[in-house]
């Protein structure tokens, strides 16, 4: 499918406000702190983490490049390959090495550097796998890839096979409405979020709601500017 370089900023604005709350800056690339899911380190502009894997994909990557702090991080690899950061309470304490991976993580964030390692890692992992999952169903709207984005983002690329199978509607590569079909999966996902056995999932259903609310505004192309979760993209 096609998209213009505004509709992947406004996508990635978008994922960044369900992420983080906020649209992203350069000093989005440097936020990290612990989450209380299990996830442990949550860190940078898409908010990669520890327990996911894409946290060691990004540190790998910035290693590789060079980075500033590359020397440090790759000291770190093996306690990120343990998860360890999963591990500790996250209010704290955490401990002498996790505490210093993470003001490390801080630190990087400044390389613009990192800021490439971040990019690349989530374009090559989940973004464009949302894209080929967007051509395989025939979708051709900025919001439908949206859609897909945010479930590779917050549940991994291979769920999207898990929700098409949950509703009966026709895809529009098989002859479907796209508009239909969009909803029919949001609300797929929904009730998959809903039905979490994770109470912190549960309540991730605000991503489904807010990009509904972007459909009764009838932004599928995501023309800016738009407000999303109270958070103004331009």
């Amino acid at each position: 499918m096609e998209y213009t370089p505004d509709q992947k900023r406004a996508i990635d604005s978008v994922l960044a406000i369900f992420e983080t709350g906020k649209i992203p800056t350069a000093a989005s690339y440097a936020t990290c702190t612990i989450l209380a899911d299990g996830a442990g380190i949550s860190y940078g502009k898409h908010q990669c983490t520890d327990k996911a894997g894409s946290l060691d994909l990004v540190v790998k990557a910035y290693i590789k490049k060079g980075g500033k702090h590359a020397k440090e991080l790759e000291a770190c690899l093996p306690l990120l390959a343990s998860n360890a950061s999963t591990k500790v309470p996250p209010k704290g304490p955490w401990g002498p090495e996790v505490t210093n991976l993470v003001n490390l993580l801080k630190a990087a964030g400044a390389d613009p550097v990192m800021h490439a390692a971040q990019d690349e890692v989530f374009d090559a992992n989940y973004f464009l796998p949302a894209v080929n999952h967007a051509k395989d169903i025939g979708l051709t709207t900025a919001l439908g890839l949206l859609v897909i984005y945010d479930t590779c983002i917050h549940s991994g690329p291979g769920r999207v096979a898990t929700h098409r199978a949950a509703f009966p509607q026709k895809s529009p590569k098989n002859g479907g409405d796209e508009k239909e079909w969009i909803k029919a999966y949001l609300n797929a996902r929904r009730a998959w979020l809903a039905a979490n056995s994770n109470p912190l999932v549960q309540k991730c259903v605000y991503r489904q709601d807010a990009i509904m609310e972007l459909i009764k505004a009838d932004n599928w192309s995501l023309a800016l500017p738009f407000t999303c979760r109270g958070a103004k993209v331009v």
